[in-house]
């Protein structure tokens, strides 16, 4: 139904408008009429109508008045001017006002009957696309917990999702240029830890819409799921702000929501809260530094990482992530990465320590020992040139020297590395080949050629197109056409015989697929 009010101070208009209406509309429903301008604006506080027929020249407040008034508060309200005054200045105002329509008295019943008509279907396409949006806004509240929690998920791996979380930050409309992470942790306390881990696991699926409704009232965060009894919360903020007030910030916020938190969940509570850092590059520093403020709590409360004790004085975390991003990519045999995370930890720690070129040193030489640490693991032969990392990284005066010393280390493993993978994929795929060789007369799988070289079919089937450029079966037919062709050009054997003997048990599926490959069937091949 679509409600209209009528505002004239002639009731001969008014009367004729409800007939009109009354006459031709089901649909619409005439809810309240008035008289004066100001009479109007009190009305429509209580009764608020989709479309309002408005005269301009009425006694008090005249109809372009009222509008601008009604428009502050009501602005989905469809106006139609109905005058007797042709004035380029009104029809103007009327405009900017964003009349619907702009009537001169007298007008016909037929335009009237147009104009109504023609405010229904805008009306109708306004509600239509309330309503839908509406069912967005419904299934995003539904999707969105899983988005955040990929968020989470991403940001706490320390594997090389920057681009994923630019991606959310976008999707997510993440305008902050700042960052800090917030790990809490809840249980039974017991002598300053919180125990029953298992347990308030399972309760928390009770509490966490309260717990993330509750985050979200006093500011907006994107919430993690449940990991045993710890939620992970990242809180967007602007970076622009000095180290001490970021963290007063910081810790304001955690103990306000702790207050509110402990209202309700029956339970201890901790908050370890990260530093503030521009972007996303730094957000695996700030999760691990909520952790070790979460182990630094010895009762329920809050602490910020840089209130811990011998933690004052550093101006920026160590970037860990990094280093583990740099393990994981030598591991990976992937070189150009790797030295792309070693120069940036190269940079980090010349532009902390740039003073203290000692210090900087000992943290080259531990990541070097944990590459080469990597490589004994991988089965990488030990390169006894390398033995005397520490008296040649002494040696060294140049920290450009000493740049291209660890490059040199690091791009040695990694390709060592890298050879190593290539050599067993190359011995795997041709002990394969040598399998389906040998037994291709058999009903051989997939699995059985996995079990027999000892890998997974799914690493083996990935493997075998990679280095052969065919999958397995593809591969398998190829071996016994050509075998077909072999014993169908000696002519000795009938082709039922001889699909039976390449592994084939239908020979009309042999045929097809001896024509599929070759281009004409076996008979004609014999012949």
């Amino acid at each position: 139904m679509v409600r209209v009010m009528l505002v004239d101070d002639e009731k001969i208009v008014i009367d004729s408008l409800q007939f009109i209406i009354e006459k031709n509309f089901e649909n619409v429903e005439i809810v309240e009429v008035a008289r004066s301008g100001r009479e109007a604006i009190e009305k429509i506080e209580y009764i608020v109508p989709d479309i309002v027929f408005m005269d301009i020249r009425m006694p008090g407040i005249n109809g372009i008045e009222a509008i601008k008034e009604i428009k502050k508060r009501h602005k989905s309200i469809i106006f139609i001017v109905l005058t007797a005054f042709d004035q380029f200045e009104f029809a103007k105002e009327s405009v900017n006002l964003g009349v619907f329509e702009y009537l001169l008295k007298p007008v016909s019943r037929t335009k009237i009957v147009e104009v109504i008509e023609k405010a229904i279907e805008t009306i109708k396409a306004e509600r239509e696309k309330r309503k839908l949006e509406l069912e967005l806004k419904e299934k995003l509240e539904t999707v969105l917990p899983i988005l955040e929690h990929g968020f989470i998920y991403s940001m706490i791996l320390f594997e090389d999702n920057y681009k994923e979380l630019l991606n959310y930050k976008e999707l997510f409309d993440i305008e902050e240029n700042g960052d800090y992470v917030m790990t809490m942790e809840f249980g039974e306390e017991e002598n300053g830890t919180l125990e029953n881990k298992i347990g308030y696991s399972v309760r928390s699926q009770g509490f966490y819409p309260f717990f993330r409704d509750t985050i979200n009232m006093i500011r907006r965060c994107i919430v993690g799921p449940v990991m045993l009894n710890r939620i992970v919360v990242f809180v967007p903020c602007e970076s622009n702000a000095d180290e001490f007030t970021a963290r007063l910030e910081a810790v304001a916020f955690a103990e306000k929501l702790f207050l509110k938190l402990s209202e309700r969940l029956n339970c201890g509570l901790k908050i370890g809260i990260g530093r503030t850092y521009d972007g996303f590059e730094s957000l695996g520093n700030s999760y691990e530094e909520s952790l070790e403020a979460l182990r630094g709590l010895t009762t329920v409360g809050v602490m910020h990482y840089m209130d811990m004790p011998n933690v004052t004085s550093r101006s920026q975390g160590y970037p860990l992530h990094r280093e583990k991003l740099l393990l994981q990519k030598v591991s990976a045999g992937d070189v150009e990465e790797s030295i792309e995370d070693l120069n940036y930890l190269f940079d980090w720690l010349v532009r902390e320590y740039g003073d203290q070129p000692l210090k900087i040193k000992n943290k080259l030489l531990e990541i070097i020992f944990l590459v080469y640490r990597m490589a004994w693991e991988s089965g990488m032969e030990e390169d006894t040139n390398e033995v005397f990392f520490l008296e040649k990284m002494l040696s060294m005066k140049d920290m450009s020297e000493v740049r291209l010393w660890c490059k040199r280390r690091v791009e040695h493993v990694a390709q060592q590395i890298r050879s190593s993978r290539e050599n067993r994929a190359g011995t795997l795929t041709k002990k394969a080949k040598e399998y389906i060789d040998a037994n291709y007369a058999k009903s051989i799988t997939l699995e059985d050629v996995a079990r027999e070289i000892n890998v997974s079919p799914q690493y083996f089937s990935k493997l075998f197109k990679e280095e052969t450029g065919k999958n397995f079966i593809d591969y398998l037919t190829n071996v016994r056409i050509s075998a077909a062709k072999k014993l169908l050009s000696q002519g000795r054997l009938s082709i039922k015989e001889i699909c039976y003997h390449i592994g084939y048990s239908d020979p009309n599926y042999f045929s097809r697929i001896f024509k599929k490959v070759v281009g004409v069937p076996p008979t004609e091949y014999k012949e």
